[in-house]
């Protein structure tokens, strides 16, 4: 046999990986952190440092959380007359309106979502699509 020099790996013994269980993180949690980096309010490397996420939580965000946890609101609004449009009080009156709509929207979005985690979780229901191919 040939001579070969010693690996830094050949003197491992006492040396183990741990793995991450990504389980220990609850959905409401993902949720909320997903919303907090979305909106600006904290960035990926900010979440890291606070919540001591491991090092590769960049890709997990990108690659998992994201897709799944992020949640999308699209409202279609009627366009304004041109008296409105003029009229600064009744603008303040119109935003302030939409914000009440908006808050219940996404109320009633956290409680489905909560529900359906719920569901999933303790029932062992299948509720949202999977993405990718059918299995």
């Amino acid at each position: 046999m040939a001579n070969r020099s010693p690996n830094l790996s050949d003197n491992m013994e006492g040396f183990h990986v741990d793995k991450i269980d990504y389980t220990k993180y609850e959905i409401s949690f993902r949720r909320w952190l997903v919303a907090e980096i979305d909106s600006g309010k904290m960035t990926i490397e900010e979440a890291k440092i606070r919540f001591s996420l491991p090092v590769h939580f960049s890709t997990l965000y990108k690659q998992n959380w994201h897709p799944k946890y992020s949640d999308e609101i699209h409202l279609s609004l009627q366009a304004m007359s041109s008296k409105e449009r003029a009229d600064n009080k009744s603008l303040e009156k119109r935003i302030k309106e939409l914000e009440k709509q908006l808050e219940l929207a996404q109320m009633k979005n956290v409680g489905l979502n909560t529900m359906i985690d719920i569901a999933e979780q303790d029932y062992k229901l299948e509720i949202r699509k999977k993405s990718g191919p059918k299995q």
